[in-house]
């Protein structure tokens, strides 16, 4: 009987270990390292998935419909609350505002998806959700990581990255920190090795901006580079032309619109998010543009 008793304590105290190594494990930070075997981290993740508070996508988008998908492609800079007298403050959205905006996204029925979902809903006929939004964030500062990661991540959402190379280290995104993106859903995407303006630079040039970037990207991260954001919208027939050449699939300009299947795949126009907006005014304009 003892040992019967005995035996019963030791399980009972196994099981309390387990579990409070578990719980430690969700309270953790994405890039914390493990605290658990391999394979039961990924059956933690996958039951936290499953309790996840976000609804399922109702009634995806296929065949010819999703190739004709207005799809808005919302382009963010800084996600921090614009300093006294910076320059280029209408780039900087409070991250505040920008929980309000992505929440009311949501409240609205809106899924954020990546460019390459995006693009095989035109090129492939998806699947899509009914109502997609890209969520793009140009250059790569700190508070992608900061702010916006931890925003989409309540929704279960997914950024797009659109990194300039110089950003990568101090005063931009570590290597790590981008790597937390990655494994958070994000995806990866170039924006030049320098942010020059692409149209006043010789062949050679902007080759190396072009190709240059992508492969530095896809050789550190190792995940495929596909899509392209013009600095500050400065494009050509030209600079569209070394774009394709150099094996991107498309890329976003900054001119005001909502992208289609249709469209030029090189020229593809965004929402850009200013300071002044506000989860309304946002939402008005969408409705405005998908009419």
């Amino acid at each position: 009987m003892w040992f019967s008793r005995v035996l019963a304590v030791g399980a009972l105290v196994i099981v309390t270990v387990v579990v409070a190594v578990l719980t430690l494990r969700s309270d953790a930070p994405d890039d914390a390292h493990s605290l658990v075997p391999t394979a039961t981290a990924t059956a933690v993740a996958k039951a936290r998935k499953r309790h996840a508070t976000v609804p399922p996508v109702v009634g995806e988008i296929t065949g010819a419909k999703a190739r004709r998908m207005a799809v808005p492609i919302l382009m963010y800079h800084v996600i921090s609350k614009a300093p006294a007298g910076v320059a280029n403050a209408e780039l900087w959205v409070d991250k505040d505002v920008f929980a309000d905006e992505m929440r009311a996204l949501h409240a609205a029925g809106y899924t954020a998806i990546t460019l390459q979902q995006a693009w095989d809903g035109w090129r492939r006929g998806g699947p899509l959700p009914r109502k997609p939004v890209v969520l793009t964030f140009d250059d790569g500062y700190l508070s992608h990581y900061t702010h916006a990661k931890p925003v989409l991540r309540e929704l279960g959402w997914p950024g797009v990255l659109y990194l300039t190379t110089k950003s990568i280290g101090p005063g931009g995104l570590t290597v790590h920190q981008i790597r937390a993106l990655l494994k958070a859903g994000w995806e990866l995407d170039s924006h030049t090795l320098t942010h020059p303006d692409l149209t006043t630079l010789d062949d050679a040039a902007l080759a190396r901006e072009l190709g240059d970037s992508r492969k530095e990207l896809q050789d550190r991260f190792g995940v495929p580079v596909r899509f392209f954001a013009y600095p500050a919208g400065r494009n050509d027939a030209r600079v569209r032309a070394a774009t394709e050449a150099a094996g991107y699939l498309a890329a976003t300009t900054v001119e005001e619109g909502v992208a289609r299947g249709e469209d030029d795949p090189f020229a593809l126009e965004r929402v850009r998010v200013n300071a002044t907006d506000t989860a309304e005014s946002l939402l008005a304009r969408l409705r405005g543009q998908l009419e």
